[in-house]
């Protein structure tokens, strides 16, 4: 089986080799997929991530969410209240902002679009109607997801039990097998342009 480190290279080098066109057209599908899901019908607050580069498309997901009338909340990394860690450096963690359109998103962490403005809109702990939308970098059929090696997710999902969690990915980044440790986070489902894990 491969590492961690592999299993990225190989699923993001997958993704980076699909045209404009084909990330297009499966972004599409993916969120009609979604938008005819219980979970996303049944959902008050969608927290979601503001797609960077080649990830699956999330703004028409967003847009149609506000139409619907539900919650946006998008993460943001920033500094943890924590005390700073062994190598002297300033640990991040990622909190969720209420959005309410897509101007509101800026360049944050690493180039990712982010919430700017977040007094007062902080996500607070799930209502039992709540949807988590989440990329990532490899999956597997038994659901095992990878990230992008900051463990923000997987710590975040700790504390958001009882939401639904949902990864979005196209089918290319779909591997074997991943390898998987005890703090990984498994969702409870996977959804690419060609169904349901």
């Amino acid at each position: 089986m491969l590492n961690k480190k592999e299993c990225r290279k190989e699923a993001l080098c997958r993704r980076s080799g699909m045209t404009m066109e084909e990330r297009t057209d499966a972004g599409r599908r993916i969120a009609g997929l979604l938008f005819a899901d219980s979970a996303y019908r049944n959902a008050e607050r969608i927290l979601i991530y503001a797609s960077y580069r080649d990830e699956v498309p999330t703004y028409e997901i967003m847009e149609q969410a506000w139409r619907d009338g539900k919650q946006v909340f998008c993460p943001k990394i920033e500094d943890s209240p924590e005390p700073e860690t062994t190598a002297g450096g300033k640990k991040k963690t990622m909190t969720f902002y209420r959005v309410f359109c897509r101007d509101e998103l800026v360049k944050g962490y690493q180039g990712i679009p982010e919430p700017g403005i977040t007094e007062g809109r902080s996500w607070e702990g799930s209502s039992g109607k709540d949807l988590i939308l989440m990329p990532g970098t490899a999956f597997d059929r038994e659901r095992r997801r990878l990230g992008y090696g900051g463990g923000f997710y997987d710590q975040f999902l700790q504390n958001a039990c009882s939401a639904v969690k949902i990864a979005v990915c196209f089918n290319c980044q779909v591997l074997p097998e991943l390898p998987e440790e005890e703090t990984d986070v498994r969702p409870d489902r996977i959804l690419t342009e060609e169904g349901w894990i």
